[in-house]
């Protein structure tokens, strides 16, 4: 039964990331706008909570990957999410929906494919290796 909430958290976790991103950028551009603080203090709060979310939700993801790295379905997940971030950058680079315009999107979106290829990569070598 362990076995499935790692498989639902390796599933969730770009999505989550990419939605602190779009909540990040929501925030700034709508929220903090009104109010009468500098928004300077805003944007460095946010910032940090994100790439330091990041790198927990990032690492978190890579010692539950350890544990079911020989199960098939981990590479479906893996394959399914590098997919859906290619997915959300070809839809999202043709200005489809409404965060085309946060240019940390793409940034995090790159990332996030990258990481999500390592993983798949090394699942498919270390069972070549065994």
């Amino acid at each position: 039964m362990s076995h499935y909430k790692s498989m639902i958290k390796i599933a969730i976790t770009p999505c989550l990331i990419l939605g602190l991103v779009i909540f990040r950028d929501y925030f700034i551009r709508y929220q903090a706008a009104n109010l009468q603080f500098n928004l300077l203090w805003y944007r460095v709060l946010f910032d940090l909570f994100l790439y330091i979310s990041t790198g927990i939700l990032l690492a978190g993801l890579y010692e539950r990957f350890k544990k079911i790295r020989a199960l098939r379905m981990t590479k479906v997940v893996l394959s399914g999410n590098i997919l859906m971030l290619m997915l959300f950058c070809g839809v999202s680079y043709f200005g489809v929906l409404y965060f085309a315009s946060i240019k940390e999107f793409f940034v995090f979106d790159f990332i996030l494919m990258g990481y999500y290829a390592y993983l798949l990569i090394d699942s498919l070598r270390k069972e070549d290796l065994t």
